[in-house]
Parts: structure tokens; sequence; C-alpha cells
């Protein structure tokens, strides 16, 4: 269900990531505060034009947030999202500080928009889930980031990379989704990177072919689904 306005009159997301959510608007603030506590929600969003404000202060007054989502709003503070203490979901784009997710321990799933200075995501050890924005590699042949050896899932979404090599081991990951890469060539080396993967999907990714895909898998006894290329590669009903 997409977001809309429910009988009260608040922007309502019954489907958000992780529970239901209540849209926070600049105008009405603390109502929508008051709301959020009245119906025992621990999950709210913000994205512009309906919230305007420059920091995340507002938050304070949901200490039992566990899934806060924030798109194309620009902050000039974000430490407020520091104290909550139960988060789990976390998503954030747009212009803001950057960010010691080190401090957000209890994060199992994150979608982030990448900024350089950011620090500490390889700390997270809860984290099952990311999805990284925007990610821009200093050498676009070369993809260096270090994922917490706990990630289940990995997407990567409109980054300048021509190559997934030089990407550290990641144990875990079993799911892996890579679109709007318009660089992507190679796939680096999936056996060795991704010992676990059972599902991959490159999408929207122009230059990256289904050979290559191809030879990235060649070996990979654990894939059960792959699609790259425009085409379905492996198939578990196959």
């Amino acid at each position: 269900m997409p977001i809309s306005r429910d009988d009260s009159g608040f922007l309502f997301w019954s489907e958000a990531w992780g529970t239901p959510a209540i849209g926070l608007e600049t105008e009405r603030l603390q109502l929508c505060i008051d709301e959020v506590l009245a119906r025992g929600l621990t999950g709210v969003f913000g994205r512009h034009p309906e919230y305007r404000e420059a920091d995340l202060s507002c938050l304070l007054n949901l200490p039992n947030l566990t899934s806060v989502e924030l798109w194309d709003i620009k902050l000039s503070d974000v430490s407020a999202i520091y104290e909550l203490s139960k988060l789990t979901h976390f998503r954030i784009s747009g212009k803001r500080p950057p960010i010691n997710f080190e401090r957000l321990a209890t994060v199992q799933h994150l979608v982030v928009e990448h900024d350089k200075k950011d620090t500490g995501i390889s700390k997270l050890r809860n984290l099952k889930l990311m999805n990284l924005w925007r990610f821009k590699a200093k050498a676009i042949n070369t993809f260096e980031f270090d994922l917490p050896r706990s990630v289940e899932e990995f997407g990567l979404f409109w980054s300048n990379v021509d190559s997934l090599g030089g990407f550290g081991v990641c144990p875990n990951v079993k799911r892996l989704e890579v679109a709007r890469c318009r660089n992507l060539q190679s796939l680096g080396d999936l056996k060795t990177t991704f010992p676990k993967l059972e599902h991959l999907v490159v999408d929207a990714c122009g230059r990256l072919t289904a050979d290559e895909a191809k030879r990235a898998l060649t070996g990979h006894s654990s894939v059960k689904h792959a699609f790259a290329g425009k085409q379905l590669i492996v198939s578990s009903k196959s």
C-alpha cells in the first residue's frame, strides 16, 4: 500500500520498512509525535516537502522507535538518531552531516546514500541487510568497501565502479543485487568474495554482459538463482 493520508489526516504507510509508520510533517510536528505515541507505533518517516526541519530533535520524544526512514531532506544535525537504542531499520538519503554508524549498534537493516566521511559501518555486528546508494569509488576499477561479516543481503545502486574486484570477502552474503551502475563490466571473483551466494540480480547495468556473469559464477555451486545481462542464467527450477 502506498503512502496516503488516513482517516485522521496523517500520512500513513502501512507497509513501511519494518513496521507501519507515520509521516512527520513540519506544519504539525507535535501532533504527529502525539499520534505515534497514541497509536503505539514504532516507525516514522520524513520526506520532502512535508518535513523541513534542519535536525532530528523531534525523534528524542520517540525513544521506542525501531524504524526511521528519511529521504530527500536537507539536514544539518543528525545527532538525535544516536539516542534511539531500539533502532533496527534505518534509511537515510539527501544532504546531511557524516554519521558514525558504530553508535547505531542495534541496526539490522540499513539503506544509506554514501558519504565518504561516514564511519563505523564495518562495526555494525548485527547488520543483516545493507543497500548502498551512490557509492563513488576513488578508482572506478576497484570496489573497496568494508562490510560487516554479519551481512546476509547486500545491494549496490548507482555506483560509479566498473568492477567488483577488490571487494573483501563477505562470508555470509546470500543475496546480492546490483542495479543502475552504468560503468559496471566485471563482477570479479564471486566464488571467493561471496562464498555462500544463493541469489544474484544485476539489473540496468548496460555494460555488464550475461557472459561476464556466467564467467563470474563458474564453479559456484551454492547459487540457486542468477539474473544478469537481461538473461536468467541460473534457476532453481532448471
